[in-house]
């Protein structure tokens, strides 16, 4: 599939995903940005190796994005990082995971379910940082104020 193509789809798993999440008309283009800022980061710096590196810097942008895009229309943050983190999720990677288990190659199984856990816990830890320097913001300017 070509990459114009990977981009669309994208764009429509973020907004398809908003609209399940009954995400309010008017936010439903920005969570399908977000979730695209993340995939196009993703899809290029895994071009350069690891894919762990790769899905943590995008699940870094898309939470940035988020944090963004909420204040600045004035809505909470999941609004926008739950609809932008699904083109990240390795769904396809659990899959397989599954797959091999129940084949029966569990050597192939146990290492597709490290690679699935690092994978999500870059997403986790991509979440948690920006999440948790936003939080350590908002209490200094209440401290100082």
């Amino acid at each position: 599939m070509a990459t114009g193509w990977k981009i669309v789809a994208a764009f429509i798993a973020s907004l398809s995903f908003a609209t399940l999440y009954k995400v309010q008309s008017q936010q439903i283009m920005a969570a399908g940005i977000v979730g695209t800022i993340g995939w196009l980061i993703n899809y290029y710096l895994s071009q350069y190796g690891n894919d762990v590196v790769a899905i943590f810097a995008a699940a870094t942008a898309v939470a940035l994005s988020s944090e963004i895009f909420a204040r600045i229309r004035l809505q909470p943050v999941p609004v926008f990082l739950v609809p932008g983190i699904i083109p990240l999720v390795p769904g396809g990677q659990a899959y397989q995971t599954m797959l091999s288990f129940l084949q029966g190659n569990y050597l192939a199984g146990v290492e597709q379910l490290v690679n699935t856990l690092f994978l999500a816990g870059a997403i986790a830890g991509g979440i948690m940082l920006v999440s948790s320097l936003f939080r350590q913001r908002k209490i200094i300017q209440e401290k100082e104020t």
